[in-house]
Parts: structure tokens; sequence; C-alpha cells
């Protein structure tokens, strides 16, 4: 029974160094990591809201200056990652909506910031959006399609 024990504890101090020893680049979160690309690329923002990964593009959420923007990045190969664009702009006390066509993509995305507490979702095109509950305050919804939205495009259920 001894001699166990002493292979698990050795075997669990060999795992926790050779964690510990890994390089923070390693274990950096991928927030973490799109925040540093961003301030390399001297994108202004003060905080992320969320990102999404899609193909080999991350779009990431971000707000500067109370405005809700997207970000993409591209993801190249051995996580390799490019600051493509940071573009469109919401109003997050006001609301509203933007959406992204010209990235040259093959898709396009439409997110929406909306105030009303009766909205139970938001539907683009006909497909549901996805909604990101950022705080209590704040959430937005976001929905990619196959083509660009518009207005028109945009239902908010209640």
């Amino acid at each position: 029974m001894g001699k166990k024990l002493l292979v698990i504890i050795s075997m669990f101090l060999l795992f926790s160094f050779s964690v510990w020893g890994c390089s923070s680049y390693e274990t950096q979160s991928l927030e973490e990591r799109f925040k540093d690309i961003m301030i390399e690329n001297k994108v202004p923002f003060s905080s992320i809201w969320h990102f999404e990964i899609k193909e080999n593009v991350i779009i990431v959420f971000y707000e500067d200056k109370q405005t809700l923007n997207l970000g993409f990045i591209e993801n190249k190969q051995d996580n390799e990652w490019n600051w493509i664009t940071g573009t469109g702009s919401i109003d997050i006390q006001e609301g509203g909506y933007i959406a992204i066509a010209e990235m040259g993509l093959p898709f396009y995305i439409t997110a929406v910031i909306n105030h009303n507490e009766n909205t139970k979702e938001v539907v683009v095109q006909n497909e549901i959006a996805k909604l990101v509950q950022v705080s209590p305050q704040e959430k937005v919804w976001f929905a990619f399609t196959e083509k660009p939205s518009n207005g028109t495009d945009i239902k908010e259920m209640k």
C-alpha cells in the first residue's frame, strides 16, 4: 500500500510541475489573447462583451465609449491570429442594430441591442438570434445570415 501511495504522490507532483511550467502564453485565456491583439493593433476598448468563433474568424463584441463594436480576428494556422478590422457601432444606451456585410466573409452578421424587457427573442431573416447577457442591464442578440440585413429583416418577439 505504501508503494502505491508513493507512486500516486510522485505522479501528482510530476503533473503539477509540468502544468506549472507551461508558459503564460499557453495558459492565457482566449479573451486575454484577444485583448492583447487589440492592444497591439491600437484598438480602443473598455471591455469585451463576447466573442464568437465562426469558420476561421473570431468576431469580438467589444465596448468603447458607450458603443458596442464588432472586431474581426483571423485565425491562421498554429494559433497565429491576425486583427482584420473593427467596424460598426451601436450606442449602448440608445440601442439599435448593426449589420456587417462588407467583410468579404462567407456570412453576414447582425447585432441588435434592445432595452425592452418584454422582448423574449429577436429574429433576423427568420433566424432566431443568439442572446448574450453581459449583465442584468446589458445584452446583445446576434445572428449569422447568408445575405445582408436591414431594419425590416429584424423582428422582436414579445
